[in-house]
């Protein structure tokens, strides 16, 4: 045998190993990728592979049919390439046409529902030619030209112009108010060249779904209409920050029906997962070619390694506050969409892990847990609530991996889904000394913003400022097939974040203004008039509000929030103080409630130095015998403050007996909390001789303080209407009966 056959011999075994390669040991290599399998009759099996050039991988013959012709050419990305011949898929697309169009996502109808939108997912019957197929004649698809996949991360994104990534980088947003379908008011922030030709261009795009995940949302029995609105709206790949679904802003009861929130997550979750697919089969489609294209004889024909991949392996990133959530999301939204017959591997370790303990029994899943506990504390924090963890998904061809804890970067790079709570996260990132997971995310779901405020809201922080950067190590990345934008550090600009929250709050808009820079848009959502909590608080009861307003240069500039923070401490040991101590009633049996430990540290050591009044303390770090202690000395009077934090509450939920003033020192962010707070007094108890203690509404009365920097707390507590008035009103105390 000649030296020359030998080489072309060799070179035929190397494409056929790209074809179906084993699973190899590279560390942080793009491998293992899904096979999307198409909706066509074609005989082709797309197989994973490392991200590397395909010339390199060793592997076993393939001996599926091979396609006829293999063109390669053009540009990657926006425009498609031309590939292979389509007549079977023509075939096939006239078949499933002839059956007629039943079942649509954008607009209309899945499994029989309407919801009437127009925008965002397109037909499902127009979902078989997409993402890079061909026509047969080397000419682009139509399909991979309109989606918007394609072109919000193609090579050279439209949108990604110098001109609009300096509107961003200044913050100079464009804002519009508009109606979101679905979910109400809402206001858009586009770069300050809204409306130039490339940006209208992206806007009448689409994203189309893969047929693999849309089989599995055919079969689906829990697609509603709502999820398809929803799906619509992720599909246009612009931020959202939506808050106070189904009710939540205030506690309300009908938040136990959830359908908004749900419909989000499970369209949050089909978006998450088709992106992964598409981006997987871009990057096997191309191995391919390029594998095609090193087996033709003239040397000179083998085209330039596409621009395709990022410096790692994961692209989607669930940040979640708690276990419980985090096991809802995969065990009730992801898995469901695995293709029959796929394994979930890992899986019941998984379960295990993120349950309650087995033989431990839950006691807030009790029937008389609904009478203990308010709504919003059972859906928090039934099942496991632990908040540290950090796990992954790995997409493979025939099966679905949870690499799970301890999961160290390693493994992690391997997988395309991570789901981690903020601690989880932060504390993995500091041992390893390394955030290059977060290098290439590009969909970030951020769910229970409020709950992750009362965590440590330092950690969100810390994992969104180190999102998208150049990783400290290559992890086996291969340099020439890395998109342009990542190597010029603007992949920040095209990531899409989708923040989910209980109610609005400054952190969570400073989040969505500040580290979010999606240059397709950003849609927050404006809830209608809120009436507040005021009509849950026993009649005849007085509150008192009192506005803090600061004289001089405190009121003015940047500083003026860190300002706020000083003058009210002010306020409260000159003003609230005294005052409560020249009433007979206010003096004793006073709760005074804090928002955070930093506060609480503040006020208790005002009160240590005053000799004037006897306290006791609870907050979130207290133990169980320091709480039982201070709520007995409480109630009996023997101390006569009692201070606590609004995260204490939030976390026990304890009943708190014989307080007949509260003191807010702030507004609560849960406004249920307030009206919670309020209904104390008039907890059934007994006094030391056991006899059933009756309180007048006369005695019992409410002190709030407030400034112009608790507007969204103030709202969600006394109504739109009378926060308008508060704020305005050159009168600095408002008095409700």
């Amino acid at each position: 045998m000649s030296t020359k056959t030998e080489i072309k011999l060799l070179t035929l075994l190397n494409v056929s190993a790209v074809k179906r390669p084993r699973e190899l040991d590279v560390p942080g290599g793009h491998r293992g990728s899904p096979s999307v399998t198409r909706a066509s009759s074609t005989n082709q099996d797309e197989s994973e592979e490392d991200g590397r050039h395909p010339q390199s991988i060793d592997g076993q013959q393939q001996t599926k049919k091979r396609r006829k012709s293999v063109v390669f050419g053009g540009e990657m990305g926006p425009s498609g390439s031309a590939f292979g011949s389509s007549k079977k898929q023509k075939g096939h697309q006239k078949q499933e046409k002839g059956k007629g169009r039943v079942e649509e996502v954008n607009g209309t109808k899945i499994n029989g529902h309407t919801n009437g939108e127009s925008t965002g997912y397109t037909e499902l019957d127009d979902l078989v030619l997409e993402d890079g197929e061909s026509d047969g004649e080397g000419e682009a698809s139509t399909s991979a030209n309109a989606d918007l996949f394609n072109v919000h991360f193609g090579i050279s994104p439209p949108i990604l112009s110098s001109e609009s990534v300096t509107a961003a980088e200044n913050n100079q947003w464009k804002a519009e108010r508009k109606t979101l379908k679905g979910f109400g008011r809402a206001v858009e922030l586009s770069p300050g060249l809204a409306g130039t030709t490339s940006a209208s261009i992206v806007e009448e795009m689409k994203t189309r779904m893969t047929p693999a995940l849309m089989s599995s949302l055919r079969s689906s029995s829990s697609t509603s209409p709502l999820v398809s609105t929803s799906l619509a709206h992720l599909g246009t790949y612009k931020d959202l920050y939506l808050h106070s679904l189904d009710g939540e802003a205030d506690g309300s009861e009908t938040q136990l029906l959830g359908e908004q929130k749900e419909a989000m997550r499970s369209a949050a979750t089909v978006h998450a997962l088709n992106h992964v697919l598409k981006t997987r089969r871009r990057i096997i489609r191309n191995n391919e070619k390029l594998a095609h294209a090193a087996a033709v004889e003239n040397p000179t024909s083998i085209p330039e390694p596409p621009r395709d991949q990022s410096f790692t392996r994961p692209k989607v990133l669930l940040l979640l506050p708690l276990r419980s959530i985090a096991i809802h999301y995969l065990k009730t939204h992801l898995f469901p969409l695995a293709p029959p017959g796929t394994q979930i591997e890992n899986q019941r370790p998984f379960l295990s892990s993120f349950s309650l303990p087995e033989g431990e029994t839950d006691p807030l899943a009790a029937p008389s847990a609904s009478e203990n506990f308010p709504v919003d504390h059972l859906v928090n924090f039934r099942g496991n609530s632990d908040d540290n963890f950090r796990i992954g998904i790995k997409i493979t061809r025939k099966a679905w991996r949870v690499v799970m804890m301890p999961a160290n970067e390693q493994k992690l790079l391997e997988c395309d889904i991570l789901i981690a709570s903020p601690l989880g996260f932060k504390m993995a990132a500091e041992r390893e000394d390394s955030t290059d997971l977060l290098s290439s995310i590009e969909l970030c779901v951020v769910d229970g913003v409020d709950v992750m405020q009362m965590q440590n809201w330092e950690h969100v922080q810390f994992i969104f400022s180190n999102m998208n950067k150049i990783p400290k190590s290559p992890h086996g990345c291969d340099f020439s097939r890395v998109k342009p934008w990542y190597l010029e550090s603007q992949a920040q600009y095209l990531r899409q974040t989708i923040l989910l929250s209980r109610y609005d709050t400054p952190e969570g808009r400073a989040l969505f203004h500040r580290q979010c820079h999606n240059l397709q848009g950003k849609v927050r959502l404006e809830k209608a008039d809120l009436g507040g909590v005021l009509d849950r608080v026993k009649p005849g009861m007085r509150q008192v509000f009192e506005r803090i307003d600061m004289e001089g240069p405190k009121g003015m500039g940047g500083d003026a929030a860190v300002e706020e923070v000083d003058g009210r401490l002010e306020w409260f040991t000159k003003k609230t103080i005294p005052a409560l101590l020249r009433s007979a009633v206010s003096r004793q049996n006073t709760l005074i409630v804090v928002p955070s430990y930093f506060d609480f540290v503040r006020v208790t050591n005002h009160l240590r130095k005053t000799d004037l009044v006897t306290y006791a303390a609870i907050s979130e770090y207290s133990s169980n015998a320091e709480i039982s202690r201070a709520r007995t000395l409480f109630f009996k009077g023997k101390k006569a403050f009692l201070v606590v934090t609004e995260r204490f509450h939030f976390y026990r939920r304890y009943k708190i007996r014989g307080a007949k003033t509260i003191v807010f020192y702030s507004l609560p962010d849960h406004a249920q909390f307030y009206s919670e707070f309020m209904q104390t007094p008039f907890l059934p108890g007994k006094n030391a001789e056991g006899a059933e203690v009756e309180v007048d509404e006369g005695e019992v009365s409410g002190r709030t303080l407030f400034s112009r920097f608790d507007t969204l707390r103030l709202e969600r507590v006394v109504g739109t209407e009378n926060t308008r008035k508060f704020l305005k009103s050159e009168e600095g105390r408002f008095e409700f009966i």
